[in-house]
């Protein structure tokens, strides 16, 4: 006997509530998947509505889908894709910079990570001026070598030279109040 009633429909991959529907069964067919005549609860703010297939019933999931927090061991931000309880790992507070830890509660500066990466890159600063000042040396060097340099090649050598020497005893560990000389005009 062929029998039409109201059913509920949900998604196959979370099994939320789509909503209601008319559906018939008849004695060689049951209800389809992902369909069943248990009313659901009303919706509410923050929770997603659930059919739980095992026990046959609807229940409330919180669904945080869409927020952006932020993963407490790497400080990079994460958007919530899957329904359930936000991780413990995440916090919805943001850190200030590259180099905030977190301390259990709040993200906290590592100034000694902050400082030697602020050596590191002026370090790195150091090393592409000495490369330049070296790349404009060398063929003074070899004109003076060869006994071609004119007088200006000489002093251009001198300056070079100089400002080479004062870059290498520049002392990083001073950062950020690098007091850099001046290139040779």
């Amino acid at each position: 006997m062929f029998r039409l009633f109201k059913a509920y429909t949900y998604t196959s991959d979370t099994h939320e509530l789509l909503g209601p529907c008319d559906a018939y069964t008849d004695e060689t067919h049951d209800i389809l998947p992902f369909h069943t005549e248990k009313k659901p609860p009303d919706k509410r703010q923050g929770f997603a509505v659930v059919f739980n297939e095992q026990n046959q019933e609807w229940e409330y999931q919180e669904d945080h889908r869409g927020l952006v927090l932020f993963d407490t061991k790497s400080g990079q931000s994460v958007t919530l894709e899957k329904l359930g309880k936000v991780p413990a790992y995440l916090t919805p507070l943001a850190p200030e910079s590259e180099f905030d830890v977190w301390d259990g509660e709040k993200w906290v500066k590592d100034v000694e990570a902050e400082n030697l990466a602020k050596r590191q890159q002026l370090e790195g600063l150091k090393q592409q001026k000495l490369y330049e000042a070296t790349q404009i040396i060398t063929p003074l060097q070899d004109a003076v070598y060869l006994d071609m340099a004119t007088e200006e090649e000489k002093t251009q050598l001198r300056n070079w030279t100089l400002y080479r020497l004062h870059l290498h005893r520049k002392d990083i560990s001073t950062a950020p109040d690098i007091d850099w000389p001046k290139k040779p005009e």
